[in-house]
């Protein structure tokens, strides 16, 4: 909450709040609605507390757009990256699968907004990635990704 004046003072700064703000996942999803300039990334969140990304994504898919959550794995290792991977995939699935069963989602809106959270927003927000990521064709393209 001490960031809001800094993040009204200077609605041109794209704002990311890490961790989803835990341990105050409904706070950090008040701030990411009043303020367009805000993105939500829930890296390390959902190892942190299963339970409370699961809410949190929840939470957060009610009060703010889906093209402003985000996940990272800032690990060290390729084998820990793949652990989060998973498990941010695993909690993502619950909490918009419960949305699904509760009439709140269709299915299809699911899997666009999961695929957002995972890779799309990223690529949005940062474009220098798509050039880092991938290379470039003999005729000059990306590849479609």
């Amino acid at each position: 909450m001490l960031l809001v004046d800094l993040i009204a003072a200077n609605p041109k700064t794209k704002f990311i709040l890490f961790h989803g703000g835990y341990p105050w996942v409904g706070e950090t999803g008040a701030i990411a609605t009043r303020h367009p300039n805000v993105w939500i990334d829930s890296v390390w969140l959902p190892t942190i507390s299963f339970t409370m990304a699961r809410r949190a994504y929840q939470e957060w898919l009610d009060v703010v757009p889906s093209n402003r959550i985000m996940w990272g794995a800032d690990c060290h290792h390729a084998e820990g990256i793949y652990a989060a991977t998973e498990v941010t995939r695993r909690v993502l699935a619950e909490a918009l699968a419960e949305k699904i069963e509760r009439g709140e989602l269709r299915e299809d809106h699911a899997l666009r907004i999961c695929r957002q959270i995972m890779r799309d927003n990223a690529l949005e927000l940062f474009p220098q990635l798509r050039q880092r990521l991938w290379r470039k064709q003999p005729d000059g393209d990306l590849p479609a990704g």
